[in-house]
């Protein structure tokens, strides 16, 4: 008796030992908010917009929140206040796995006294943040040059004035005019007062030291931490991007993460980059019209000069874009010249369908709601309100973002 006994103490004590040691591990994230009366807090995954309908909101209540669920894979997601869904602010990374995690989030002014506890990746990624010393140093200068701003020390005469003109309302239809001067500014390095541009100058020094330091690490280091740096470079400083090295860091993270969601989305990301340039072929694709028609862009502009216009109803300097391309196009309709227009809309075509009511703008638009055929990732301006592309018969890339006189000087050399 006592035999059978301790054998069902033994069977028992192992079932239990086995039921809990096979319990399912999930992402456990126990957080509080400090100094800071926010309704809730936002989780914004990769390549999502803040206004998404799937993002993550987390209530809080009383000045705590609380989020548990099952993980797929790891990932990296920018933790906002909740107020940003409607006004934007600043963002917080914030990795994710199968782990609990403890989160103090202060006010938005504040989010560099956050503190995050749990998960080997946010260690990882904090141990990176210590190591790399170029990261206070860019701080210090971008507080220096915030102070400039602030003190009206950081623009030059001429700028001050172009960006006064700019701003007043009697000029709206000639702001793309003042845009591209000031532009021009920039790309003569007039645009800085003496002073900012000695900080920039510092700036440009300490991102090469900084961005080296990134790429010795991701080489090191082909983590989910890895990923997100190199994801945001892809999205966010594309400018900065030496294709060759993204084409690299493409192979090496891939391989090392396998089946990994961001490895279709740097791919995208690194093929909009390398594609969409002047001298090479369009990207094409299909979106609807307001009617529901799926159009596709290759049938419109076959035989054409053709400008693509990507732009949203939310994107004022778009508009006023868009706004000096009807003589162009009025003028050249029966000559060769077409214009295809496609909206980046959120939610629904509401917006979309008043505001064409109103301007009555005569060629064909189409419409992208919810980035359902990634048009704005395929033309890397994900990210941004829209981009315009002049492209030849041929389909090649003419000029990116050109001004209505520019497009009108290479219709009447082609055209006439």
């Amino acid at each position: 008796m006592k035999l059978i006994t301790n054998f069902l103490l033994l069977f028992v004590t192992v079932f239990f030992f086995n039921c809990s040691s096979t319990q399912e591990q999930l992402l456990e994230i126990n957080g509080k908010t400090v100094g800071v009366d926010t309704k809730s807090i936002i989780l914004v995954k990769a390549g999502q917009y803040i206004d998404s309908d799937s993002l993550i909101e987390i209530p809080v209540k009383d000045g705590e929140f609380y989020y548990k669920a099952k993980l797929d894979y790891p990932q990296c997601v920018e933790l906002y206040l909740g107020e940003a869904k409607n006004i934007g602010g600043r963002f917080m990374p914030l990795f994710l796995t199968n782990e609990k995690i403890d989160l103090t989030i202060y006010a938005e002014k504040e989010f560099d006294k956050n503190v995050v506890e749990g998960g080997e990746l946010n260690a990882q990624y904090q141990k990176y943040k210590v190591d790399n010393i170029f990261i206070s140093k860019l701080n210090t200068l971008h507080d220096s040059m915030a102070l400039l701003l602030q003190t009206d020390q950081f623009h030059s005469d001429q700028a001050k004035q172009l960006n006064a003109a700019k701003r007043k309302p009697e000029n709206r239809e000639d702001k793309v005019i003042i845009q591209q001067k000031i532009n021009d500014l920039k790309e003569s390095n007039q645009y800085l007062s003496t002073k900012a541009q000695i900080i920039d100058n510092k700036l440009k020094l300490y991102n090469k030291k900084q961005k080296e330091f990134q790429q010795d690490y991701i080489e090191k280091n082909p983590s989910i931490v890895s990923y997100f740096f190199f994801i945001q470079d892809l999205m966010y400083h594309k400018e900065r991007v030496d294709i060759n090295i993204a084409k690299k860091n493409l192979q090496l993270l891939s391989d090392a993460n396998p089946n990994h969601p961001y490895n279709t989305l740097a791919y995208n990301l690194t093929k909009a980059i390398d594609n969409i340039k002047v001298g090479k072929k369009y990207v094409d694709f299909t979106a609807p019209d307001l009617n529901g028609n799926n159009i596709k862009l290759s049938e419109k502009i076959e035989n054409k000069i053709a400008l693509l216009d990507l732009w949203a109803t939310w994107c004022g300097p778009c508009i006023v874009k868009s706004r000096t391309m009807v003589p162009v196009y009025n003028d050249f309709k029966d000559k060769g010249f077409t214009i295809i227009g496609v909206a980046g809309e959120r939610k629904n075509t509401d917006k979309f369908i008043r505001f064409l009511e109103k301007e009555k703008w005569p060629w064909l638009n189409l419409v992208e709601v919810d980035d359902q055929n990634n048009i704005w990732q395929k033309y890397n301006i994900d990210g941004s309100g829209g981009g315009i592309f002049l492209i030849d018969e041929n389909g090649v890339i003419l000029v990116k973002d050109p001004t209505a006189e520019e497009v009108r000087k290479v219709l009447e050399s082609r055209l006439n």
